[in-house]
């Protein structure tokens, strides 16, 4: 059998604790939110190496963890999944490191990955009847529309979206780009490339905002009472985006499949209707996993988008060069 391949490696809860915190403190580089995953989940794994006092890095062991997350703590595949990819990129780190011979967990899959994704997507009419429901006279308004057509046409989450600054929007050569801090990113070292759909509305709501806006100004302000000229905090672009959803009569009952990630999600069906590749898609939608690109093509052909003239505006499938 394979795990008799592995060497068993008995730790001590103190000195496997030890490693812990120095496989988290050599991702230094990667964002907040990385590191306090990783915290998180191998938390979990510390408690139960306490408890079960088997663990000896051995495959069986590691299985017989996948199995506790399973049965015991009742997650769902894809937190199992997340889990096991922190345990796996430790037990990596314990190879590198010359504390283990090989990797127990490389090949022991988390959770079953889905096959399509939880939420739904926006029709070409659904899309068409969002942007005309939103005002353009107001501030609110410009930067709703700026908002909804940035998560559309670059494929932005709303993390990246509170990260985002006037600066970051610049033009290279004879094209708009939007430098975006990626997932577990800690700068900005992605460049999107800005549809003329985005950059019209981004250029509509900047010019109402005024003249010699600072470059690190939050390029979507938030104009609640509490934060004031602050960026828009995720919950505050979720808020927002339901909310023009529902008004603007696109939910029709979807309240639990229609969501502000749906834009994102139109956006990478959009691409694949319009001829891009796999690793276009991984690269504009800052995918690491190419069978979560693959999802969107799963789903091409619903939109039908390729004869639409909106199409062109709203999604551009010439990726950054």
């Amino acid at each position: 059998m394979i795990e008799d391949y592995f060497k068993p490696a008995r730790m001590k809860l103190s000195t496997l604790t030890d490693y812990v915190e120095k496989f988290i403190a050599s991702y230094s580089d990667k964002s907040k939110e990385t590191q306090g995953t990783y915290q998180r989940t191998l938390r979990e794994f510390v408690t139960f190496f306490s408890a079960d006092r088997q663990f000896q890095f051995r495959v069986k062991d590691v299985e017989r963890y996948k199995k506790h997350l399973h049965t015991t703590k009742k997650m769902q595949d894809v937190s199992v999944a997340a889990y096991m990819t922190s345990l796996r990129r430790l037990c990596q780190y314990l190879v590198e490191s010359g504390v283990i011979e090989k990797n127990p967990a490389k090949g022991i899959q988390g959770g079953r990955r889905p096959i399509a994704h939880a939420r739904t997507f926006l029709t070409l009419n659904d899309i068409e009847l969002l942007l005309n429901s939103i005002e353009e006279d107001t501030a609110t308004g410009l930067r709703d529309k700026a908002l909804i057509l940035t998560m559309l046409g670059c494929a932005c989450a709303e993390l990246e979206l509170t990260h985002a600054e006037v600066g970051d929007l610049k033009k290279v050569e004879s094209l708009w780009i939007l430098n975006v801090q990626g997932k577990g990113k800690s700068i900005k070292d992605e460049p999107v490339r800005v549809p003329k759909a985005t950059y019209d509305a981004l250029e509509k709501y900047l010019t109402n905002r005024g003249k010699d806006i600072p470059e690190d100004s939050p390029l979507f302000l938030s104009y609640s009472n509490r934060a004031q000229g602050k960026s828009m905090s995720i919950r505050g672009i979720r808020e927002t985006i339901s909310v023009r959803l529902k008004n603007s009569n696109v939910k029709r009952g979807r309240d639990l499949k229609l969501t502000p990630f749906s834009l994102r999600h139109t956006a990478g069906i959009l691409m694949a209707e319009l001829g891009a590749t796999p690793e276009e898609i991984m690269k504009r939608m800052r995918i690491e996993w190419r069978p979560t690109a693959m999802l969107y093509f799963r789903q091409k052909g619903k939109l039908r988008s390729e004869d639409s003239p909106i199409t062109a505006d709203l999604v551009s499938v010439e990726m950054n060069k």
